[in-house]
């Protein structure tokens, strides 16, 4: 049996090539199929990450922004707590300087015992006066010597001639305010008594400090006087003096008899009588103002009361009836 050389498959098919799937008219080749796998993977990635990611992304932005917000509240909470713990010291400051201001005005009990006060830093410039009189009667001659040997004596001749050495004294001690230095404001007043309101002692102290006003006189030699004002700049309360008025009194060079020397001369005194002569007697008068701070009570007083303004359309009330 013999053979030819051709061979014939039996089916002509055979040699056609890979047969891939298809689907809407698509062959998916393999070139086709990573293309398609690719899309899908950057579809689900898309997917994850609109659905997943993204989500959480914001989310996440979210959260720092609350973060610093916090933080940056926290930041201005701490500099609040600083500024507050400074303004409590400050205030502490104040009141601390506001107490040692107030402490330098004076008080009602201060004014109550003034007049005692003041009289005795008065009569404190007479200690030294009986040495002083003994010294100068010790340049003095005999007969003005036994004028002073008793002390009726020596009293009538110094009323003729004046003081040898001069006795400082209060002669005049008169509250001027129209209430009693002291005194608590009426049950029921609504107006304070004395308050400064003239801006005298400037705008700013208006209607918080009272002004206590003394008329006082007293008199003394020239060093006393001198020293009686050193002392009561020294008193603790602030005091202001003023309208103050100094009038020469009896005693040398003031038109009195000088011992041993004749009215109306014109001839010097002599060289042994100069420190034999009477002390030259100053009277001063003034007024002395005590400052006082208004009360907590007092200020609600000085606080004006609003007038109720007219309802609009109102009309005023006729001051007689309608005939």
């Amino acid at each position: 049996m013999s053979m030819s050389g051709d061979f014939n498959p039996p089916d002509g098919d055979f040699n056609s090539g890979p047969n891939y799937p298809s689907a809407f008219g698509i062959t998916f080749t393999p070139m086709v199929s990573g293309i398609c796998l690719g899309v899908l993977g950057l579809a689900a990635a898309a997917y994850g990450w609109m659905t997943f990611v993204d989500p959480l992304r914001i989310e996440t932005e979210a959260l720092d922004a609350k973060v610093k917000e916090k933080q940056a509240q926290l930041g201005d909470q701490q500099k609040i707590e600083a500024d507050l713990k400074k303004a409590k010291v400050r205030l502490a400051q104040v009141e601390q300087q506001r107490t040692q201001v107030l402490s330098l005005f004076a008080q009602p009990k201060n004014m109550d015992t003034i007049l005692l006060d003041l009289n005795q830093l008065i009569k404190r410039n007479n200690a030294g006066i009986l040495e002083g009189k003994r010294a100068k009667l010790a340049s003095c001659p005999d007969w003005v010597k036994e004028q002073f040997t008793t002390i009726p004596d020596g009293q009538r001749f110094e009323e003729s001639i004046g003081p040898l050495v001069a006795d400082a004294k209060l002669t005049s001690f008169k509250p001027s305010s129209a209430v009693t230095p002291g005194a608590a404001p009426a049950a029921g007043a609504t107006t304070v008594p004395n308050v400064v309101t003239d801006g005298s002692l400037g705008v700013e102290l208006n209607n918080k400090l009272k002004r206590e006003t003394v008329d006082i006189a007293f008199e003394g030699n020239f060093n006393q006087t001198q020293q009686i004002f050193r002392t009561i700049e020294r008193l603790q309360p602030l005091l202001v003096m003023r309208n103050m008025s100094i009038a020469v009194g009896r005693g040398g060079g003031t038109g009195a008899s000088p011992i041993l020397y004749e009215i109306n001369s014109n001839s010097p005194i002599p060289e042994a009588l100069r420190n034999c002569q009477p002390d030259t007697v100053l009277k001063t008068s003034f007024k002395m103002d005590a400052l006082i701070p208004v009360t907590p009570e007092e200020a609600k007083l000085l606080v004006p009361t609003p007038t109720a303004s007219p309802s609009p359309g109102a009309s005023p009330s006729p001051s007689t009836p309608p005939k």
